[in-house]
This record gives C-alpha cells, structure tokens and sequence, in this order.
C-alpha cells in the first residue's frame, strides 16, 4: 500500500482477483446465499416442529457461510480474520458431523460433511482457506523483501 500526502490516505495498490480466484469467489457468494435460504426455510419447518436446535444451529451454519463469503470478498485486514475463522468453521464441522450425530436441517452444509451437497461446501472451505494463505498481503511482503 501507497500512502499520498495529497489526500492523507492510503490506496491499495493491488490486483483484484483474476481467473479461478473470481470464479471461487462468485461460487462461495452464491453458495452462502443458497444456504442462507434453505436455512431459512428449514429453521422455519423447524420451529414450527419444536426443534428449535435444529433451527439454530442450521441457520449458525448458513450464517457462518455468509460471514466466510463476505470476509473473502472484502478481503481486508479484520475480513480475512473473519474469512479464516468461517472457513476453520466449514471444515471443522462437517468433520465432526461424521463422528457425531448434529440436528442439522437436511439441506445444512454440514450435515455428514456436506453430504447433500457431495461434500462440495467442505472442498469448497478447504481451498478457501488455501486462497486465504496464497494471497495473504502480510505473506507476500514477507516474501518479497
């Protein structure tokens, strides 16, 4: 980053995302609003069925979808953190969704490791996570002198 005298701030002098790093974030985006719905919709058929912690932590798994999809969309300094935490999230549950018995909603992409989605929200939080270690600012710098 560049800091002008003119105008007190800083500019940021980097690329935007380019080929398959748009692609994964296009992805991510509307995945995270596809889940963001079908939470709703499912928590809602929840409540209305006295699960209400199938309703919470359902629409917890969307949120956390939503709170990765903008942290890597921002992609700042405190979005990244966000971004690395919803990603940790995305694969640390569905992992323990194997070994434990979640109430999660049918269409949750947590549910046994993102079964209903062949295990495409796991893939897709791992290579996030990758993409959130390759294009770390705080890494380049590092390397680059």
């Amino acid at each position: 980053m560049e800091q002008h005298s003119q105008s007190g701030g800083l500019q940021d002098s980097r690329r935007s995302a380019l080929g398959w790093a748009r692609v994964l974030l296009l992805l991510i985006g509307g995945l995270a609003a596809v889940f963001l719905w079908l939470a709703i919709v499912g928590a809602t058929s929840a409540f209305l069925d006295s699960r209400p912690g199938t309703a919470l932590l359902t629409l917890s798994a969307a949120i956390v979808w939503v709170l990765m999809a903008v942290g890597l969309l921002h992609n700042g300094r405190r979005m990244r953190r966000i971004a690395w935490a919803g990603a940790g999230l995305n694969v640390l549950m569905p992992v323990i969704g194997f070994f434990a018995e979640l109430p999660l909603y049918t269409w949750s992409p947590w549910r046994e490791g993102g079964v209903a989605y062949w295990y495409v929200p796991t893939v897709l939080a791992l290579v996030s996570m990758w993409w959130l270690h390759h294009s770390s600012p705080a890494r380049l710098a590092q390397h680059n002198g």
